[in-house]
């Protein structure tokens, strides 16, 4: 679960953001006729990314680190159309053009070049992040368990949950913009949240390039020594996601800052005192919307920063335990004693090879019975990560997948890859032969 809930608060935090933005610029300049560019950006984008995740998700005709690279010089491209027109043109024909409003008027030539640039730059950002969190749902890895199991209904939440905290918060962002009523406020923070993310997506652009891509040869040869910038660049950029969108998203926030301390006095007129408790209630209410944006935003940096320090803190497998060895080279064999693993814990063994290879497998007794789960530790979908006893639960290490004791031993999923035993006299007995062949899974 919360896996999902940040990987999605990630992805998708500063789309939001940014379509918001867009939203109540075009609703503030150019009143309801500003709704068809947002429709049109949105629209585009939702059905682009269908495509895309599809065509990822069924064929190999897509390359991503192409797609992406063109998407980021795009993005660019419009990012700075429309910071150039909406303020030249806002500035220049303030009533008929920009900051013109649902009176009739026509929206002019500037204001159609915004509207068009801003819906443009929608779906981008919609077409670059939206086909992965849409495949998401599909590819929740489950242990074999397929939709019907706690597993993915326990992904699925944890998906759920972050996109309604982001859609909550960009809704109350939204009347926040509109209460503000203040066209040039929006624009301010929408540019400087536009460049923040046109300076992250030339970063990204720049690091395809560094990297030397053959699809590249269109452009000058990169090397150190002729452009020194390029490479840290690239490298903070690509590092450094987290910093772009909590840069974003505090921009944001100037938004309810400045309607909460507009709103913490009544400067307009009254003529009695109905109506100046009707302003007090008026300005409550402005406030609130505020504060709700403020929790919200605060609800999604703890997503992207405490639940990801959780999603990654590193957890360190338990020592191998002691086992005997009788015999000699292939036809030794392993011994390892019952009463050492009928606590129900999960218990670890390794043996180290001629090759300096160490092959791990795993024992848990089994609820409800006198068989034993018993497999390498590792998987074919995790490879050697390994798992680890989180309190009465066997997990995944890498996907974080709690497995069902009762299939350890079974082929399929993230459940550990069977090795061969039996039990005789009190011992669980492997033979040398086949941990040695092994050894391939853990090279």
């Amino acid at each position: 679960m919360l896996k999902y809930l940040e990987t999605v608060t990630e992805d998708m935090l500063a789309v939001f953001i940014l379509i918001c933005l867009f939203w109540s610029l075009c609703k503030l300049a150019f009143g309801h006729k500003g709704d068809r560019f947002i429709l049109v950006g949105v629209l585009a984008g939702v059905l682009a990314s269908a495509v895309m995740a599809w065509m990822k998700n069924t064929t190999s005709r897509i390359a991503t680190n192409q797609w992406n690279f063109y998407i980021f010089l795009a993005t660019i491209g419009f990012t700075l159309l429309f910071s150039v027109f909406s303020i030249a043109f806002g500035r220049k024909h303030r009533k008929l053009t920009f900051y013109g409003s649902d009176t009739g008027e026509s929206i002019g030539a500037g204001g159609w070049i915004v509207g068009i640039s801003g819906a443009a730059l929608t779906a981008l950002l919609l077409f670059y992040e939206l086909p992965d969190v849409l495949s998401y749902p599909f590819i929740f890895e489950t242990a074999g368990k397929g939709f019907l199991s706690a597993e993915y209904f326990t992904r699925l939440a944890g998906y759920l949950l972050a996109l309604l905290l982001m859609w909550v918060y960009v809704s109350f962002l939204y009347r926040c913009a509109m209460e503000l009523d203040s066209t040039g406020a929006v624009l301010l923070v929408m540019n400087l949240a536009l460049l923040t993310n046109a300076v992250r997506c030339f970063g990204l652009a720049v690091s395809k390039w560094t990297a030397r891509s053959r699809w590249l040869t269109w452009l000058p040869a990169y090397s150190s020594k002729s452009w020194p910038w390029a490479f840290p660049l690239a490298k903070f950029t690509t590092n450094n996601t987290l910093f772009f969108i909590l840069v974003i998203a505090g921009l944001s926030l100037i938004i309810p800052v400045l309607l909460f301390v507009k709103r913490t006095r009544i400067t307009q007129p009254y003529a009695n005192v109905a109506q100046h408790r009707k302003l007090k209630a008026y300005n409550r209410h402005c406030r609130r919307i505020a504060a709700v944006v403020v929790v919200f935003c605060a609800l999604c940096v703890v997503n992207l920063t405490v639940v990801h320090a959780l999603n990654n803190q590193k957890v360190e497998l338990s020592p191998p335990e002691t086992y005997e060895i009788r015999g000699e080279g292939d036809s030794a064999e392993i011994y390892i004693a019952m009463d050492q693993v009928n606590d129900g814990n999960l218990h670890r063994f390794e043996y180290v090879t001629d090759n300096k290879v160490e092959v791990r497998w795993i024992i848990v007794k089994k609820p409800g019975g006198g068989s034993y789960g018993v497999g390498l530790d590792a998987c074919d979908v995790c490879g050697t990560a390994g798992y680890y006893q989180r309190g009465d639960q066997v997990v995944c290490k890498r996907c974080d997948v709690v497995m069902n004791i009762n299939t350890i031993g079974f082929k399929g999923g993230c459940n550990p890859i069977p090795l061969a035993f039996r039990i005789t006299d009190g011992y669980i007995i492997f033979q040398m032969s086949d941990i040695l062949a092994a050894e391939r899974e853990f090279k």
